[in-house]
């Protein structure tokens, strides 16, 4: 007896040390983080905490003291380089955080808010200069958490979801000039580092953007935005989005308005294997311009390509070389990217166009009329002379070059492109009528060329 009371009595004293344990051990990985932070110049400017027997809440305040080296800290997780003046747009900004959890260890995630309370030091002095009163309404919306991400984040597995507060804001300027954004239904949910997830879904019920002049006008609107997104490594991903409309106006000399549906976009890259491999596929449903001299509408638009067989170390050579150059150019660096360029293609790869393809379109005051549809393959065969070749010669590139190409179109579309473009006239004759199409088998082979068999040399 004397035993089980000595147990069940361990195990009372376990469950009331456990949230202390708990806190502890939150704490702890709270403090880590925000040391790496500090380390990369971020300044705790202000901080707070609140802590019961079963939850804890904590405020911290962060300003950018060196905005060089939190650039540099950023620019870890990202193949693309952050520009030199977004230095000048951190340096002196004041970002807060809430941050609440439960001190029973692993009972739930983490909860935060982190909302911008200031703007950089440089922007402030401009504005200030330039516009006290549009100072003043920046400096409101953020003192009230206008701008706020909300995150869920489980330490143990790395997961995490949360939203962005909904934001509709107008603003009026002396000059007549009037500004409105719209936010709303921003979610999001991924795994592995905040910074540099792992995998990464979002979507978005509307995004509008109206910039209103006394004589011009800008609308940007777009509903039911979704994407997806796994990462492996900074060159091999897989991501995609989604949007059910999108609307474009522009109202200027002219007013002209792009309404598109059902648009999807994919990009996958990969360089796992011994080549690396590239893929895009583009589609919409239906897209209508419209201006005061011109109207297009155009249904069921495919575009499917890849980009296959390249060299992989050669690859990531151009990768790292057209990073740098986003920061900043040289003649040094142009010459490392144009021989880099050089390398990669004398060791050849393969473009192929699965299917390129418009199924109708209406021109101005013309009838809805059958598209075109395009395949294609090219392929570039191995040449090391190529890269030791610094006066690059097109004739022998072109004696690498094999080129497979079909092309068809609707009689209909071709003669309306032949009254806008009398020289297209001419390829008629080298065309292959298939019922209601227009046929043309191009091939390039050993720098000879053929359509339909008839040669262009």
């Amino acid at each position: 007896m004397k035993k089980i009371i000595i147990i069940l009595a361990l195990l009372v004293i376990g469950l009331v040390l456990l949230p202390i344990v708990g806190n502890r051990v939150a704490e702890d990985s709270l403090n880590d983080r925000v040391e790496v932070l500090v380390s990369y110049g971020l300044e705790v400017s202000n901080s707070d905490t609140k802590s019961t027997y079963l939850r804890t809440k904590k405020y911290y305040e962060f300003s950018v003291k060196d905005a060089n080296k939190f650039v540099e800290y950023l620019n870890q997780f990202s193949d693309e380089q952050l520009p030199p003046y977004v230095n000048a747009i951190l340096e002196g900004a004041v970002v807060a955080t809430d941050i609440e959890y439960n001190n029973f260890p692993l009972s739930e995630a983490i909860k935060v808010d982190i909302y911008p309370l200031s703007l950089s030091t440089q922007m402030i002095e401009e504005l200030q200069k330039d516009n006290i009163d549009f100072y003043n309404y920046l400096s409101k919306l953020l003192q009230s958490k206008g701008i706020l991400y909300h995150i869920n984040y489980n330490i143990v597995s790395s997961d995490f979801d949360g939203y962005i507060k909904d934001i509709d804001e107008k603003y009026s300027f002396d000059d007549g000039v009037e500004i409105s954004l719209k936010l709303k239904d921003a979610l999001y949910k991924g795994s592995g580092p905040l910074v540099a997830p792992e995998s990464l879904n979002s979507s978005i019920g509307v995004i509008s953007v109206n910039v209103k002049k006394p004589k011009e006008e800008l609308v940007l609107n777009l509903k039911d935005f979704s994407s997806s997104a796994t990462f492996e490594s900074q060159s091999t991903y897989v991501t995609g989005a989604k949007v059910k409309n999108i609307e474009f106006i522009f109202d200027a000399r002219e007013r002209a308005k792009i309404t598109a549906n059902d648009i999807h976009l994919n990009l996958s890259s990969n360089t796992q294997g011994k080549k690396a491999e590239f893929y895009a596929k583009t589609s919409f449903k239906d897209l209508t311009l419209v201006s005061k001299t011109k109207q297009i509408k155009a249904s069921n638009f495919n575009y499917d390509i890849s980009l296959s067989d390249i060299d992989k170390d050669s690859y990531e050579e151009f990768r790292l070389l057209a990073a740098k150059a986003k920061v900043g150019q040289s003649s040094k660096l142009q010459n490392q990217i144009e021989q880099n360029i050089m390398k990669v293609l004398s060791k050849g790869f393969t473009l192929s166009i699965a299917d390129f393809s418009l199924a109708r379109i209406a021109l101005n005051n013309t009838k809805s009329l059958n598209g075109f549809n395009l395949k294609a393959e090219m392929n570039l065969k191995e040449d090391i002379s190529l890269s030791n070749n610094l006066n690059f010669n097109p004739l022998q590139l072109a004696k690498n070059l094999k080129l497979d190409m079909n092309f068809k179109l609707s009689k209909a579309l071709f003669a309306v492109i032949a009254k806008e473009v009398p020289m297209s006239v001419f390829a008629s004759a080298y065309a292959k009528e298939v019922g209601d199409d227009l046929v043309f088998d191009l091939i390039f082979d050993n720098g000879s060329i053929s359509l339909n068999g008839k040669s262009l040399r």
